[in-house]
Protein backbone atom coordinates (compact mmCIF):
# COMPACT_ATOMS: atom_id res chain seq x y z
CA UNK A 1 0.00 0.00 0.00
CA UNK A 2 2.82 2.42 0.83
CA UNK A 3 4.30 1.87 -2.63
CA UNK A 4 1.00 2.69 -4.27
CA UNK A 5 0.69 5.87 -2.24
CA UNK A 6 4.19 6.96 -3.16
CA UNK A 7 3.45 6.21 -6.81
CA UNK A 8 0.40 8.48 -6.68
CA UNK A 9 2.50 11.25 -5.11
CA UNK A 10 5.10 10.97 -7.88
CA UNK A 11 2.44 11.17 -10.55
CA UNK A 12 0.97 14.28 -8.95
CA UNK A 13 4.37 15.98 -8.71
CA UNK A 14 5.03 15.07 -12.36
CA UNK A 15 1.69 16.68 -13.26
CA UNK A 16 2.75 19.94 -11.62
CA UNK A 17 5.96 20.01 -13.61
CA UNK A 18 4.24 19.15 -16.85
CA UNK A 19 1.58 21.80 -16.48
CA UNK A 20 4.16 24.50 -15.78
CA UNK A 21 6.46 23.68 -18.68
CA UNK A 22 7.05 25.85 -21.73
CA UNK A 23 5.42 23.43 -24.15
CA UNK A 24 2.42 24.73 -26.03
CA UNK A 25 0.51 21.47 -25.47
CA UNK A 26 -0.77 20.93 -21.94
CA UNK A 27 -2.25 17.81 -20.32
CA UNK A 28 -2.90 16.32 -16.92
CA UNK A 29 -1.48 12.89 -16.16
CA UNK A 30 -3.91 10.19 -15.08
CA UNK A 31 -3.92 9.27 -11.41
CA UNK A 32 -4.49 5.63 -10.61
CA UNK A 33 -8.02 5.40 -9.29
CA UNK A 34 -7.29 2.55 -6.90
CA UNK A 35 -4.42 4.42 -5.29
CA UNK A 36 -6.50 7.55 -5.06
CA UNK A 37 -9.41 5.78 -3.44
CA UNK A 38 -7.12 3.84 -1.14
CA UNK A 39 -6.09 6.72 1.06
CA UNK A 40 -4.38 9.59 -0.77
CA UNK A 41 -7.13 11.49 -2.57
CA UNK A 42 -10.67 10.64 -1.73
CA UNK A 43 -12.48 13.63 -3.16
CA UNK A 44 -11.68 16.68 -5.27
CA UNK A 45 -14.85 18.71 -5.89
CA UNK A 46 -14.72 21.55 -8.44
CA UNK A 47 -16.93 24.37 -9.56
CA UNK A 48 -17.48 25.11 -13.23
CA UNK A 49 -15.64 28.20 -14.45
CA UNK A 50 -16.26 30.51 -17.40
CA UNK A 51 -12.72 30.78 -18.71
CA UNK A 52 -9.65 28.59 -18.37
CA UNK A 53 -9.26 26.11 -15.56
CA UNK A 54 -12.26 26.12 -13.23
CA UNK A 55 -11.53 27.28 -9.67
CA UNK A 56 -10.95 24.36 -7.33
CA UNK A 57 -12.80 24.17 -4.04
CA UNK A 58 -10.42 22.68 -1.51
CA UNK A 59 -12.29 20.27 0.72
CA UNK A 60 -9.81 18.50 3.02
CA UNK A 61 -10.73 14.86 3.43
CA UNK A 62 -8.91 12.75 6.02
CA UNK A 63 -7.94 9.36 4.58
CA UNK A 64 -10.03 6.58 5.92
CA UNK A 65 -7.00 4.50 6.79
CA UNK A 66 -3.21 4.31 6.68
CA UNK A 67 -2.90 8.05 7.40
CA UNK A 68 0.19 7.38 9.39
CA UNK A 69 2.06 6.12 6.35
CA UNK A 70 2.19 9.63 4.88
CA UNK A 71 1.34 12.16 7.60
CA UNK A 72 1.99 15.31 5.52
CA UNK A 73 -0.07 14.18 2.51
CA UNK A 74 -2.56 17.00 2.94
CA UNK A 75 0.07 19.75 2.71
CA UNK A 76 1.37 18.26 -0.56
CA UNK A 77 -2.17 17.89 -1.84
CA UNK A 78 -3.00 21.55 -1.13
CA UNK A 79 0.31 22.64 -2.65
CA UNK A 80 -0.52 20.63 -5.77
CA UNK A 81 -3.92 22.30 -6.07
CA UNK A 82 -2.41 25.77 -5.63
CA UNK A 83 0.19 25.15 -8.31
CA UNK A 84 -2.41 23.69 -10.62
CA UNK A 85 -4.65 26.71 -10.25
CA UNK A 86 -1.95 29.35 -10.70
CA UNK A 87 0.34 27.72 -13.26
CA UNK A 88 -2.29 26.18 -15.53
CA UNK A 89 -4.46 29.26 -16.00
CA UNK A 90 -4.09 28.86 -19.77
CA UNK A 91 -5.66 25.41 -19.77
CA UNK A 92 -9.16 24.75 -21.05
CA UNK A 93 -11.44 21.74 -20.86
CA UNK A 94 -9.82 20.03 -17.88
CA UNK A 95 -12.20 17.32 -16.68
CA UNK A 96 -12.11 16.00 -13.13
CA UNK A 97 -14.57 13.12 -12.68
CA UNK A 98 -16.17 12.37 -9.36
CA UNK A 99 -13.96 9.33 -8.75
CA UNK A 100 -10.82 11.47 -8.53
CA UNK A 101 -9.35 10.40 -11.89
CA UNK A 102 -7.86 13.02 -14.18
CA UNK A 103 -8.68 12.59 -17.83
CA UNK A 104 -6.02 13.72 -20.28
CA UNK A 105 -7.22 16.67 -22.31
CA UNK A 106 -4.99 18.39 -24.82
CA UNK A 107 -5.05 22.14 -25.23
CA UNK A 108 -3.04 23.88 -27.89
CA UNK A 109 -2.24 27.48 -27.11
CA UNK A 110 -1.95 29.57 -30.29
CA UNK A 111 1.28 31.44 -30.47
CA UNK A 112 0.66 35.11 -31.13
CA UNK A 113 2.55 36.56 -34.06
CA UNK A 114 4.83 39.41 -33.11
CA UNK A 115 3.78 42.51 -35.07
CA UNK A 116 6.79 44.50 -36.28
CA UNK A 117 4.73 47.27 -37.86
CA UNK A 118 1.58 48.28 -39.69
CA UNK A 119 1.19 49.04 -43.40
CA UNK A 120 -1.83 50.26 -45.39
CA UNK A 121 -2.14 48.94 -48.94
CA UNK A 122 -4.47 50.98 -51.14
CA UNK A 123 -6.00 50.39 -54.57
CA UNK A 124 -7.15 53.03 -57.05
CA UNK A 125 -9.46 53.18 -60.09
CA UNK A 126 -11.71 50.21 -59.33
CA UNK A 127 -13.78 48.29 -58.97
CA UNK A 128 -12.83 46.07 -61.90
CA UNK A 129 -15.47 43.45 -62.83
CA UNK A 130 -13.10 40.43 -62.83
CA UNK A 131 -9.82 41.44 -61.22
CA UNK A 132 -11.20 43.06 -58.06
CA UNK A 133 -13.12 39.91 -57.05
CA UNK A 134 -9.89 37.89 -57.44
CA UNK A 135 -8.16 40.33 -55.13
CA UNK A 136 -11.03 40.23 -52.64
CA UNK A 137 -10.89 36.43 -52.56
CA UNK A 138 -7.17 36.52 -51.75
CA UNK A 139 -7.58 39.16 -49.06
CA UNK A 140 -10.48 37.28 -47.47
CA UNK A 141 -8.46 34.06 -47.37
CA UNK A 142 -5.67 35.92 -45.53
CA UNK A 143 -7.94 37.96 -43.25
CA UNK A 144 -6.44 41.20 -44.58
CA UNK A 145 -8.16 44.61 -44.86
CA UNK A 146 -7.13 47.27 -47.36
CA UNK A 147 -8.42 50.60 -48.67
CA UNK A 148 -10.11 51.04 -52.05
CA UNK A 149 -10.30 54.51 -53.62
CA UNK A 150 -13.13 54.05 -56.09
CA UNK A 151 -14.26 55.85 -59.23
CA UNK A 152 -17.93 56.80 -59.08
CA UNK A 153 -18.60 55.68 -62.65
CA UNK A 154 -17.26 52.19 -61.83
CA UNK A 155 -19.23 52.09 -58.58
CA UNK A 156 -22.42 52.60 -60.57
CA UNK A 157 -21.45 49.77 -62.92
CA UNK A 158 -20.48 47.20 -60.29
CA UNK A 159 -22.42 47.89 -57.09
CA UNK A 160 -22.28 44.25 -55.94
CA UNK A 161 -18.48 44.37 -55.79
CA UNK A 162 -18.61 47.59 -53.77
CA UNK A 163 -21.11 45.99 -51.40
CA UNK A 164 -18.76 43.04 -50.93
CA UNK A 165 -15.81 45.34 -50.18
CA UNK A 166 -17.81 47.04 -47.47
CA UNK A 167 -19.22 43.82 -46.00
CA UNK A 168 -15.74 42.29 -45.74
CA UNK A 169 -14.38 45.21 -43.75
CA UNK A 170 -12.37 47.14 -46.30
CA UNK A 171 -12.27 50.93 -46.21
CA UNK A 172 -13.84 52.67 -49.19
CA UNK A 173 -12.54 56.06 -50.26
CA UNK A 174 -13.39 58.57 -53.01
CA UNK A 175 -11.23 58.78 -56.16
CA UNK A 176 -13.55 61.12 -58.11
CA UNK A 177 -16.29 60.15 -60.53
CA UNK A 178 -14.58 60.23 -63.92
CA UNK A 179 -10.86 60.60 -63.03
CA UNK A 180 -10.15 64.21 -64.11
CA UNK A 181 -7.17 66.11 -62.75
CA UNK A 182 -8.55 68.32 -59.98
CA UNK A 183 -6.00 71.04 -60.74
CA UNK A 184 -7.42 71.42 -64.27
CA UNK A 185 -11.09 71.78 -63.47
CA UNK A 186 -13.13 74.43 -61.67
CA UNK A 187 -13.93 74.51 -57.99
CA UNK A 188 -17.51 73.52 -58.75
CA UNK A 189 -16.20 70.72 -60.94
CA UNK A 190 -14.21 69.33 -58.00
CA UNK A 191 -17.26 69.52 -55.76
CA UNK A 192 -19.39 67.70 -58.33
CA UNK A 193 -16.83 64.91 -58.79
CA UNK A 194 -16.59 64.30 -55.05
CA UNK A 195 -20.31 64.63 -54.38
CA UNK A 196 -21.46 62.27 -57.16
CA UNK A 197 -19.05 59.57 -56.05
CA UNK A 198 -19.94 59.91 -52.38
CA UNK A 199 -23.62 59.66 -53.26
CA UNK A 200 -23.08 56.51 -55.35
CA UNK A 201 -21.07 54.80 -52.60
CA UNK A 202 -23.48 55.82 -49.83
CA UNK A 203 -26.39 54.39 -51.80
CA UNK A 204 -24.71 50.98 -51.61
CA UNK A 205 -23.02 50.97 -48.19
CA UNK A 206 -25.15 53.43 -46.27
CA UNK A 207 -22.02 55.41 -45.43
CA UNK A 208 -20.39 58.22 -47.38
CA UNK A 209 -16.58 58.14 -47.61
CA UNK A 210 -14.51 60.57 -45.55
CA UNK A 211 -11.21 59.95 -47.33
CA UNK A 212 -10.34 61.41 -50.72
CA UNK A 213 -7.54 60.60 -53.14
CA UNK A 214 -7.50 63.08 -56.05
CA UNK A 215 -6.77 61.48 -59.45
CA UNK A 216 -3.02 61.48 -60.22
CA UNK A 217 -2.52 62.87 -56.73
CA UNK A 218 -3.08 66.31 -58.28
CA UNK A 219 -3.92 68.91 -55.64
CA UNK A 220 -3.53 72.55 -54.75
CA UNK A 221 -4.94 74.90 -52.14
CA UNK A 222 -8.35 74.88 -53.79
CA UNK A 223 -8.53 71.09 -53.71
CA UNK A 224 -7.65 71.03 -50.01
CA UNK A 225 -10.15 73.81 -49.27
CA UNK A 226 -12.95 71.89 -51.00
CA UNK A 227 -11.97 68.73 -49.11
CA UNK A 228 -12.19 70.64 -45.84
CA UNK A 229 -15.62 72.01 -46.72
CA UNK A 230 -16.85 68.53 -47.64
CA UNK A 231 -15.39 67.04 -44.44
CA UNK A 232 -12.85 64.84 -46.22
CA UNK A 233 -9.19 64.14 -45.55
CA UNK A 234 -6.81 63.81 -48.51
CA UNK A 235 -4.78 60.58 -48.51
CA UNK A 236 -1.91 60.14 -50.96
CA UNK A 237 0.87 57.53 -50.61
CA UNK A 238 4.48 57.02 -49.54
CA UNK A 239 5.30 53.90 -51.62
CA UNK A 240 4.63 54.00 -55.38
CA UNK A 241 5.83 50.94 -57.34
CA UNK A 242 4.39 52.44 -60.56
CA UNK A 243 2.43 49.26 -61.19
CA UNK A 244 0.28 50.99 -63.80
CA UNK A 245 3.42 51.61 -65.88
CA UNK A 246 5.64 48.59 -65.20
CA UNK A 247 2.98 45.87 -65.58
CA UNK A 248 5.54 43.47 -64.08
CA UNK A 249 4.36 41.59 -60.99
CA UNK A 250 7.83 40.62 -59.78
CA UNK A 251 9.27 44.13 -60.01
CA UNK A 252 6.21 45.68 -58.40
CA UNK A 253 6.35 43.15 -55.56
CA UNK A 254 10.06 43.78 -55.03
CA UNK A 255 9.55 47.54 -54.90
CA UNK A 256 6.89 47.18 -52.23
CA UNK A 257 9.00 44.84 -50.11
CA UNK A 258 12.11 47.02 -50.47
CA UNK A 259 10.41 50.32 -49.60
CA UNK A 260 7.44 49.63 -47.30
CA UNK A 261 8.10 50.26 -43.61
CA UNK A 262 5.98 50.67 -40.51
CA UNK A 263 3.46 53.43 -41.22
CA UNK A 264 3.71 53.28 -45.02
CA UNK A 265 0.80 53.81 -47.41
CA UNK A 266 1.26 51.74 -50.58
CA UNK A 267 -0.29 52.74 -53.92
CA UNK A 268 -1.58 50.07 -56.31
CA UNK A 269 -4.34 49.74 -58.91
CA UNK A 270 -6.79 46.83 -58.97
CA UNK A 271 -7.43 47.19 -62.71
CA UNK A 272 -4.25 45.44 -63.91
CA UNK A 273 -3.69 41.68 -63.64
CA UNK A 274 0.00 42.12 -62.85
CA UNK A 275 -0.91 44.47 -60.01
CA UNK A 276 -3.20 41.88 -58.45
CA UNK A 277 -0.46 39.23 -58.68
CA UNK A 278 2.07 41.61 -57.17
CA UNK A 279 -0.28 42.60 -54.37
CA UNK A 280 -0.97 39.00 -53.33
CA UNK A 281 2.74 38.11 -53.34
CA UNK A 282 3.62 41.24 -51.38
CA UNK A 283 0.88 40.60 -48.82
CA UNK A 284 2.20 37.10 -48.14
CA UNK A 285 5.78 38.32 -47.72
CA UNK A 286 4.85 41.25 -45.49
CA UNK A 287 2.77 39.01 -43.25
CA UNK A 288 5.64 36.55 -43.02
CA UNK A 289 7.93 39.43 -42.04
CA UNK A 290 5.60 40.29 -39.17
CA UNK A 291 3.68 43.25 -40.61
CA UNK A 292 -0.02 43.67 -40.01
CA UNK A 293 -1.91 45.06 -43.00
CA UNK A 294 -4.63 47.53 -42.11
CA UNK A 295 -6.86 50.18 -43.64
CA UNK A 296 -5.72 53.79 -43.88
CA UNK A 297 -7.95 54.85 -41.00
CA UNK A 298 -6.70 51.99 -38.83
CA UNK A 299 -3.08 52.87 -39.63
CA UNK A 300 -3.50 56.34 -38.18
CA UNK A 301 -5.68 55.23 -35.27
CA UNK A 302 -3.03 52.70 -34.21
CA UNK A 303 -0.55 55.58 -34.07
CA UNK A 304 -2.93 57.77 -32.04
CA UNK A 305 -3.67 60.04 -35.01
CA UNK A 306 -6.98 61.06 -36.51
CA UNK A 307 -7.43 61.96 -40.16
CA UNK A 308 -8.57 65.58 -40.31
CA UNK A 309 -10.70 67.19 -43.00
CA UNK A 310 -8.70 69.34 -45.41
CA UNK A 311 -5.36 67.88 -44.35
CA UNK A 312 -3.18 65.74 -46.60
CA UNK A 313 -1.41 62.55 -45.58
CA UNK A 314 1.25 60.42 -47.27
CA UNK A 315 2.08 58.20 -44.30
CA UNK A 316 2.09 58.50 -40.54
CA UNK A 317 5.37 60.40 -40.87
CA UNK A 318 4.28 62.87 -43.55
CA UNK A 319 1.26 65.01 -42.82
CA UNK A 320 0.59 68.37 -44.47
CA UNK A 321 -2.15 70.70 -43.27
CA UNK A 322 -3.70 73.23 -45.63
CA UNK A 323 -0.94 73.95 -48.17
CA UNK A 324 2.21 72.12 -49.21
Amino acid sequence: MANRILMAVCILIFSISFVGCASRVFALARVDAAAANASFIHEMPIEAGIEGLPPIVQTPVIPSRNAGLFPNWHEIFVDFITNLETEAAAMNNVVVPDNGDYIEEEYTEEEEQIVVGHIAITFDDGPHPTLTPVLLDALYARDVRVTFFLLGMEVDRYPDIVARMYEEGHLIGNHSFGHPSFTRISRQGIIDEIYRTNRSIEAITGTAPTTLRPPYGARNNMVLDVAREMDMSVVLWSVDPRDWSLRDAQRVRDHIIDHAIDGSVVLLHDIHESSIEAAIMAVDILIEQGFKLVTVEELFEINAMTLQAGEMYRSIYHTIGGTE
